[in-house]
């Protein structure tokens, strides 16, 4: 994600979670470019966050909670959204 759609999630997440404009970006910055790490390399495979709007969801819950530090209680959460993602772009693939 580039700089100026990582600009447009954030405003997005932002408006939808009531975030606060006086937060800077730069606190949410890191957790989104850690999420989108996270969720690839689940997946096996780099994900457009525009195009699949449930790792498009799946990447803002993921912020949201690295923002209050409960990681851990994230992943028990989302396993299965993340087991979804995986099973999807496996069967996409091209693997025999």
């Amino acid at each position: 994600m580039d700089d100026a759609k990582m600009t447009v999630f954030l405003n997005e997440m932002r408006d939808e979670n009531h975030i606060s404009p006086f937060r800077e970006d730069s606190e949410f910055i890191p957790y989104i470019k850690d999420g989108i790490y996270d969720i690839n390399e689940y997946c096996g495979k780099k994900i457009n966050y525009d195009m699949d709007l449930k790792a498009r969801r799946l990447l803002k819950n993921y912020v949201l909670y690295a923002d209050y530090k409960k990681l851990a209680e994230f992943k028990e959460r989302y396993i299965a959204d993340y087991d979804e993602l995986q099973r999807k772009y496996y069967i996409n693939s091209n693997i025999q």
